[in-house]
């Protein structure tokens, strides 16, 4: 059931929650958006102070609920229907934040500076499959696999690193380039070790290296001799000291590509962390051989020191007080005893 519209302001726009606007300009057809459907839609995205584009894209999936987008541009895409232009105008909370956005050349899209207020014009051509939906042929899965695709390479380039990861982590999670046939089955391979190898830079890039090196374990599974692939790695199983894979990787790449001077200066690299890795071991067996061997200094001093006459008057009043103990104690097994055996006598002659 679809929500009752707000007030519709002077400029044409309604409320869809404090510091998010919408205006309708041309109405849609057909059913609203759902959660997870794609949207494809032309976007324009310009700075309200100002008017500068920062971004336009002539043809774009975007699924909603998958968290590609700001907030503001969001809840924009899921008031649409087949055919819909409309704007969006959202403050900073609800666009790129408090710290804006860097721009891109590979993208060409511009920096969008600290606490900007946006507007984006959207024209949705189409509404497209929910994600994972079982009624996509292979054809289509690979379609909707080269969008999710252009969406990571436009977070990696713009250094968001964990949508970038989200959306490479879909893609290898869905593409079995090993469902398709001949030529699909090329560009499937293809999508797969691109996106995978850009995935492994991202968990670099967030410094979580067990997932990076799972990543380039998936690739190398389809791509053995990957370039790229082995580079990265050797890099990783190195960060982590894992000296015997990055000996196995280095051989492969070596002699795949003997002149390769990355590759050879891993190799140094290597050898330089053996090394390292030695010259603690040995310093380290040294230092708990001699602590085995040579008493502390102050466990030594302590028990060669002379006593002082303090010392001695106390050791003495402590050595007479036991004695003392003893003593008593003694006296009074005597006494015990003799008063038993006197007991045992008594008893006897009754």
């Amino acid at each position: 059931m679809e929500e009752e519209p707000n007030e519709i302001d002077a400029e044409g726009y309604r409320e869809l929650m404090p510091g998010v606007r919408y205006k309708e300009i041309e109405s849609g057809k057909g059913e609203q958006v759902e959660y997870k459907q794609a949207v494809i839609c032309s976007l324009e995205g310009k700075l309200i102070s100002c008017g500068t584009i920062f971004e336009k894209f002539e043809r774009k999936m975007l699924r909603v609920g998958d968290g590609d987008v700001p907030p503001g541009l969001e809840l924009g895409l899921r008031q649409l229907r087949e055919g819909t232009k409309c704007q969006v105008r959202a403050e900073w909370r609800f666009a790129y934040g408090e710290h804006g956005r860097p721009g891109s050349k590979e993208e060409n899209t511009m920096a969008i500076p600290p606490k900007a207020q946006v507007e984006w014009s959207i024209k949705c051509h189409r509404l497209w499959f929910r994600e994972a939906d079982e009624t996509m042929t292979p054809a289509e899965a690979l379609e909707d696999a080269r969008n999710k695709k252009i969406l990571g390479n436009e977070h990696f380039h713009h250094e968001n690193w964990r949508k970038a990861a989200s959306n490479y982590q879909d893609i290898l999670k869905n593409l079995n380039p090993w469902n398709y046939q001949e030529e699909e089955r090329n560009e499937a391979e293809t999508l797969y070790v691109d996106c995978g190898n850009n995935l492994v830079i991202a968990l670099i890039k967030l410094d979580e290296w067990l997932k990076s090196e799972r990543a380039v374990c998936d690739v190398l599974t389809v791509a053995p001799e990957n370039k790229k692939a082995l580079y990265r790695a050797i890099q990783i199983s190195l960060h982590l000291s894992k000296w015997p894979e990055s000996q196995a990787a280095l051989q492969i790449a070596i002699e795949k590509w003997p002149n390769s001077i990355p590759f050879r200066e891993q190799y140094k690299t290597l050898q330089e962390h053996k090394r390292k890795y030695k010259q603690r071991k040995s310093k380290i067996s040294a230092q708990m051989s001699k602590q085995l061997i040579t008493p502390s200094s102050a466990s030594s001093s302590s028990a060669l020191s002379t006593p002082s006459a303090t010392d001695f008057s106390m050791s003495t009043a402590t050595k007479q007080k036991d004695l003392s103990q003893k003593s008593w104690w003694w006296w009074t097994s005597v006494a015990v005893v003799a008063s038993s055996a006197v007991l045992f006598a008594a008893l006897i002659l009754v």
